[in-house]
């Protein structure tokens, strides 16, 4: 099923005024049109509405008000690289890769991922720009530094861990994902022995912590 939302979803970023963008409660809302991944138990209270109408759409998965918040912070700094580990549907990719965008016009976009679930019309967006790909591997197969890493791959058997000595410690800013998240006690457990200087973003509205971003500067030469 084709999720219609997103050509003007993009449209919006590309319209919008940098000083819009820069407004958390705009881009929540962008998020929430853009739609959450209809995907597991109903683990995002209030933003629940939000969710797509079916698993078949390409939706982002996401707390609305944590990645907003997380995007706005990181458009103070000049990122000309980003790597997502994790893409999943592609939905986060495209929409954080847009956002970027805006404040980086010349950056390159990687999304990286060794599962099938990539969805197609996300798929298709990659393959039609130049400043995005798609590599169907992990993060062994990355060799390449990049300004900003997103570790929301894989959270069992070390992997958040794995992911970070592998790109995450070299980038110039790491994100990770589902710091609070209390399904995924590895990613939880490598945040909190993080010892780095750290900024989080963890509104919710669930009953229970869900998921939250966290955001370390500073790769290692």
């Amino acid at each position: 099923m084709q999720n219609k939302n997103i050509k003007v979803v993009r449209n919006l970023i590309q319209c919008l005024s940098l000083d819009e963008l820069k407004k958390p409660e705009i881009v929540a809302n962008l998020v929430r049109a853009f739609g959450i991944v209809q995907w597991g138990h109903p683990v995002f209270g209030d933003e629940e509405q939000f969710k797509n109408v079916s698993v078949d759409m390409a939706g982002i998965y996401q707390t609305p008000n944590q990645i907003a918040k997380a995007l706005v912070y990181l458009s103070e700094f000049k990122i000309e690289s980003y790597l997502e580990i994790g893409v999943f549907q592609g939905g986060n990719f495209i929409f954080v890769s847009e956002y970027l965008r805006r404040f980086n016009p010349d950056i390159k976009c990687t999304g990286l991922d060794p599962t099938d679930f990539l969805n197609p019309e996300i798929h298709a967006i990659i393959e039609s720009e130049d400043w995005l790909e798609f590599i169907p591997a992990t993060s062994d197969d990355i060799k390449q530094k990049y300004d900003l890493v997103l570790i929301d791959g894989e959270y069992t058997g070390g992997w958040p861990e794995r992911d970070y000595n592998n790109v995450g410690k070299f980038a110039k800013i790491c994100m990770v994902h589902d710091i609070q998240e209390t399904t995924c006690p590895d990613a939880v457990n490598f945040w909190k022995g993080l010892h780095k200087e750290k900024v989080e973003f963890l509104d919710c509205t669930s009953e229970l912590p869900t998921q939250g971003i966290g955001i370390v500067k500073g790769g290692k030469k």
